[in-house]
């Protein structure tokens, strides 16, 4: 697939659509619990963005960033599409709801310094009187955007390589980084989405997904304005509480491009096995996307068959690689076509090379589709920076207009300025991912080189839920804590590991119960197992760095023997999302 470049920004796009189809749906917004869908044409959208620019514009917010506080639903979309008519840096963040997501709020603003924060009048008063006195918030243009006048705002041919978007990546609680935008690469980014999906008139888009990660942002409130689609939208929340929704949004809005992390599949699953199932339509539903974590081809199998009765097709499946420091879309399956398994041997693939067996332990991966458009991918040696050839796991590199220009504040350099060691002078991407090429060019995602457990799409750092967990108890400390997560038959399974002293084995059910509650209320993260070791047990390596995946793997094998573990009993292979440096 190869890109053909659209000059049109995205905002030019949006005016065109206004002034041509006024009354055309922009955007349908679902209610729940007897509320109604709220419906926005494409004139009520374009006016009411014009009313936040002008509004930006009268506080000097060129090129600053502007935080957008939004639960979701119909103020999100005009705040954004306004901050970049305004010229402004558009910083989307979720509205904090636990202590530890108002501290990763401040971060965010410390690190970006906003000009103004853009909200509802009611999440204004609440925001303000959870921030402390000493916050940058407080020193913030404060603009409720629910009931702005009307005004009038000319979109001005403006530098395409000027910055839009602080896309804040959730890998870290506590060192928030911001991935930096441009004009330029949202609108190659959106190009490469019509390549893979084919949005067009016509076409409906239904999601769920989080505005303020990069997959909900950009495929369910950027690519319709790009692509000439419409978009039907629901609150996280609400397929949270009841999955089926999701389900019941395509089959009645004919929706023919909807997706989500691999978690979702299974959520769905579970509910329609639960009895009183609803009949769905799945007809219209053309690529049933799959990203922002591990996309399981058990998952995807299972999904089809519960669902088939329905119209479902296993060739709508489209498992996608992508990630916030590339806009979001980097490789994706050829539309049409069934997803492909690849069944590896065990052995061979954690020393680093792609060997097919049929073995009964083999590892199965899914396929995750060829780089879309000029997007080059390249799997390189990590330490030697040498391109390793097909069927060789290494880190993938990535280069492309759609790649970022960094992160706010931080130096350009690595994982941006990456260069291969053939002297050549394309500068890549490191994405700190495992991974290989397939015999057909297919991109196969493997493992994690990061220390991030992956919950349901969403990444966390280790060392910040070590610290979560370290504080709840005096008996724990994070230094002597290990958190790892493992892909299982039943989703993702959260492992705690401390060292505790032996004199303190009688108090280890209170230890774990007070790390339990410690990381719910910092994180809002669920436990699976808690498991205590003795003293000095924690796997390191030669320089006392804490070996995680080989701490879970020996306890899991009984080669490391548990004083006491609390919750779920632990799978025979614990097939960790963090890794080190492959073995070539």
């Amino acid at each position: 697939m190869t890109a053909y470049p659209d000059t049109q920004s995205m905002l030019s796009r949006l005016r065109e659509r206004a002034e041509r189809t006024p009354e055309r749906l922009m955007f349908t917004h679902l209610g729940f619990d007897a509320r109604p869908p709220v419906e926005v044409s494409s004139a009520a959208l374009w006016q009411a963005s014009c009313n936040v620019a002008a509004a930006l514009a009268a506080k000097s917010t060129q090129q600053r960033p502007v935080l957008l506080v939004y639960a979701a639903g119909a103020e999100f979309p005009p705040a954004f599409f306004g901050t970049l008519l305004a010229g402004a840096i558009a910083v989307p963040v979720p509205v904090p709801q636990f202590p530890a997501q108002y501290e990763r709020l401040e971060r965010i603003a410390a690190d970006c310094k906003p000009a103004a924060v853009l909200t509802t009048t009611d999440l204004q008063r609440k925001l303000l009187e959870k921030v402390g006195e000493d916050s940058v918030l407080r020193a913030c243009a404060w603009i409720a955007t629910e009931a702005l006048p009307e005004a009038a705002f000319d979109l001005q041919d403006g530098d395409q390589q000027a910055l839009a978007l602080l896309q804040y990546t959730s890998g870290s609680t506590s060192e928030p980084k911001g991935v930096v935008l441009t004009h330029a690469n949202l609108v190659h980014n959106l190009d490469l989405l019509k390549l893979a999906f084919s949005p067009r008139d016509g076409v409906r888009i239904v999601s769920w997904l989080p505005h303020f990660h990069d997959m909900g942002l950009v495929t369910g409130i950027m690519a319709p304005i790009r692509s000439g689609a419409d978009a039907v939208l629901m609150s996280p929340l609400a397929f949270l509480q009841r999955p089926l929704r999701w389900l019941q949004a395509i089959t009645d809005y004919r929706g023919g491009i909807s997706g989500a992390p691999n978690f979702a599949y299974e959520q769905c699953m579970k509910a329609a096995q639960r009895g009183d199932r609803p009949q769905f339509d799945f007809e219209s539903w053309r690529h049933a996307f799959a990203g922002a974590e591990p996309v399981r081809m058990r998952t995807l199998e299972a999904f089809a068959d519960c669902f088939a009765q329905d119209g479902f097709r296993r060739e709508a499946f489209t498992p996608c690689y992508g990630m916030a420091e590339a806009t979001l879309i980097v490789t994706c399956k050829t539309p049409g076509t069934a997803p492909t398994v690849h069944s590896l041997a065990r052995d061979a693939l954690q020393a680093g090379r792609a060997e097919p067996t049929n073995d009964d332990d083999a590892v199965q991966l899914t396929g995750c589709g060829k780089p879309v458009g000029v997007t080059q991918v390249r799997i390189v040696d990590p330490e030697s920076r040498i391109e390793l050839p097909q069927g060789h796991v290494g880190e993938a590199w990535i280069a492309g207009p759609q790649v970022a220009h960094g992160y706010w504040t931080r130096p350009v350099a690595d994982p941006f300025g990456a260069q291969l060691a053939d002297g050549s002078d394309t500068r890549y991407l490191r994405t700190g991912d495992l991974g290989f090429i397939a015999g057909d060019g297919e991109f196969v995602f493997v493992d994690r080189l990061k220390d991030l457990v992956i919950v349901n799409g969403q990444n966390y750092a280790c060392h910040d839920l070590e610290l979560s967990a370290g504080n709840g108890h005096a008996l724990i400390s994070a230094e002597n804590c290990v958190a790892v997560s493992s892909d299982g038959a039943d989703g993702t399974h959260l492992l705690l590991v401390a060292e505790l002293p032996a004199q303190a084995v009688a108090e280890a059910e209170a230890v774990a119960a007070a790390m339990r509650a410690s990381l719910f209320t910092s994180c809002g993260l669920a436990v699976q197992t808690i498991a205590f070791v003795a003293p000095r047990r924690l796997c390191r390596t030669t320089s006392g760095k804490l070996q995680r995946r080989l701490t879970a793997q020996r306890l899991c094998d009984g080669s490391l023997a548990a004083l006491a573990q609390f919750g779920s009993p632990l799978p025979p292979h614990f097939n960790s999302s963090q890794r080190g440096t492959p073995a070539q």
